[in-house]
């Protein structure tokens, strides 16, 4: 039970600091087409992250744990970016951020996976396999648009 508390933390907390993360790009970028895609990614972290707090609780065979209140501590004590990564976000390469922001969705797919995989509950394990995915679906678009940057502008496809 101690392993699948953890996973869920690992996975609230990735969720904060991603958010923090696409939060602070958009307040970087000049594209305003990229602020807002970085937006987007943002609200979608915060919505992953209070969505899975509602699941756990309403999953069955889930260890007894208030992670309302771990998610609110993290929040509360703006962990989120850290100084090396802020630092990157600031005065990085636009290629630099891309690869950062792909290696976050990666490691959420990952932590999602192994979520599933402890997962009693079926709509639980249903939900963190939809998540991965998803998380996935992110990598794979912050890559295709790192792909992009070595193209002229001209043949850029939209992010």
């Amino acid at each position: 039970m101690e392993k699948t508390i953890q996973l869920f933390k690992d996975a609230i907390a990735g969720e904060v600091t991603a958010s923090a993360f696409y939060s602070l790009a958009s307040e970087v970028t000049r594209d305003d087409e990229t602020r807002m895609v970085f937006l987007s990614l943002s609200s979608m972290e915060d919505d992953h992250a209070q969505d899975l707090v509602n699941r756990f609780k309403a999953a069955s065979g889930v260890p007894d744990f208030d992670l309302q209140a771990y998610l609110d501590a993290l929040i509360k004590e703006d962990s989120g970016v850290d100084v090396e990564t802020t630092s990157t976000i600031r005065n990085g390469t636009p290629q630099e951020v891309l690869n950062l922001a792909i290696s976050l969705e990666n490691a959420a797919k990952e932590t999602y996976k192994k979520l599933a995989d402890e997962a009693i509950d079926p709509d639980l394990k249903q939900y963190c396999m939809d998540l991965a995915k998803e998380e996935e679906q992110h990598a794979s678009e912050l890559t295709k648009t790192l792909d992009s940057l070595n193209m002229d502008s001209s043949d850029r496809p939209g992010l």
